[in-house]
């Protein structure tokens, strides 16, 4: 049977997650309703709001009061995988191992609230809808667009349902650091929760292990606390860090005081 075309208007596909599978593996309708029928006991609050005929291969999912579309479902086509350039959680083995290209489920925020998916409950619950998913579901990876990121799979849902819980914001993940030829780190994605990326000036010791463990924590700082309007000194752990916002605060300098 071929698949029906759907006027559904999607999400942005830049503010969705790409759970990406082996040729083949991707999930059909009905393994989605089992998951979420049955995933009251792993935290998993969540049910089906939605459900168009199975071979239009899309379904709505209703989560804290917000609605989220998973599309790309078997048996219909896959989405179109996003670019990724940082892999995090990935065994050093499994780093650069080639493999057949996936396919990808694509979850993002419903119509009427995919104007909102920069804000916090929208993300933090789609982010736990996704942690969740990648428990019951045979992943390969999944993609996060706005860092141009792929995260192993339990370590998505580990440092998710961690942050979630209280924890630190997963800085490398759903955002990527990267040293640039000067010594300093950069990072990629931290737009889309503050609405500036920050790069922090390399440290005196040359030390690149100790300045991405600070750009992690300093990225934590920023998506809890926003990105300040004007010059800032703080303390991030011993670090005493100015921060200075540039390009009408587009970008954040971090450096360390003296």
């Amino acid at each position: 049977m071929e698949a029906s075309v759907s006027t559904r208007a999607w999400p942005v596909a830049d503010e969705a997650f790409a759970l990406v599978f082996a040729p083949g593996a991707r999930p059909d309708l009905a393994t989605i309703r089992r998951i979420v029928e049955e995933g009251g006991n792993d935290g998993l609050v969540a049910r089906l709001s939605h459900e168009p005929p199975a071979e239009e291969g899309w379904v709505e999912i209703l989560a804290s009061g917000l609605t989220f579309d998973l599309r790309g479902l078997a048996p219909a086509e896959a989405e179109p995988l996003p670019a990724s350039a940082q892999r995090y959680g990935f065994a050093p083995a499994d780093e650069n191992a080639p493999t057949a290209p996936g396919e990808a489920v694509i979850l993002g925020p419903a119509g009427h609230i995919a104007a909102g998916a920069g804000l916090a409950p929208v993300i933090r619950t789609m982010a736990g809808l996704a942690a969740n998913l990648a428990l019951h579901l045979p992943l390969r990876e999944i993609l996060w667009p706005p860092a141009r990121s792929a995260m192993e799979p339990a370590y998505f849902a580990r440092l998710v349902l961690n942050w979630l819980a209280g924890g630190a914001f997963p800085a490398l993940g759903l955002t990527s650091l990267a040293r640039a030829p000067d010594g300093s780190v950069a990072s990629q994605g931290l737009a889309f929760f503050t609405g500036a990326e920050m790069q922090l000036e390399a440290g005196a010791e040359g030390d690149p292990v100790a300045d991405i463990k600070l750009a992690v924590r300093l990225v934590d700082y920023l998506v809890a606390n926003g990105v300040p309007p004007d010059e800032v000194e703080i303390c991030i752990g011993a670090e005493q860090l100015v921060l200075e916002p540039a390009g009408q605060g587009r970008k954040i300098w971090a450096w360390r005081a003296e």
